[in-house]
């Protein structure tokens, strides 16, 4: 199938059952750089995306993807222990789908190890989360190919 020219709705990262951690630390402007790592792969790649309206019918394709965890990870366990702990990690999965449901399901993983002196975590963070916007846009557009 050729995807390349067609609509597809992109809905917005979802949270509901994500772990994060710690408890008190807010992953949106890494949910942000996955957003935007995602939505240029697959528009480089020739989706038209649209953000989908209230009320109004998707078109044929559509994307859900979901935050499975987003640890900023421990910056004094990077700087001691860099190759081996405390790495920032962020994880998502998602469907895709057409007018009949989903055909596809899709996941992407980034992972950062080390910075200077352990590195800020909340980069790391966003790096791990634009990472994994990267595998799960080449997984949707291998999903889109086979179909």
């Amino acid at each position: 199938m050729d995807y390349r020219g067609q609509m597809c709705s992109l809905y917005r990262v979802a949270w509901q059952q994500t772990a994060i951690r710690p408890t008190q630390f807010d992953p949106s402007l890494a949910a942000d750089s996955f957003e935007r790592a995602l939505a240029a792969t697959l528009s480089g790649a020739g989706l038209d995306l649209r953000m989908p309206l209230p009320g109004m019918a998707d078109p044929n394709l559509v994307v859900r993807p979901e935050i499975v965890r987003a640890d900023p990870g421990s910056r004094s366990l990077r700087w001691m222990f860099t190759m081996l702990a405390g790495h920032a990690i962020f994880e998502v999965r998602g469907l895709v789908g057409g007018p009949a449901g989903p055909f596809g399901a899709f996941q992407g993983k980034g992972t950062r190890r080390w910075g200077i002196y352990g590195g800020d975590s909340r980069v790391l963070l966003n790096d791990a989360a634009r990472m994994a916007g990267e595998r799960a846009a080449a997984q949707i557009l291998a999903l889109l190919a086979a179909q």
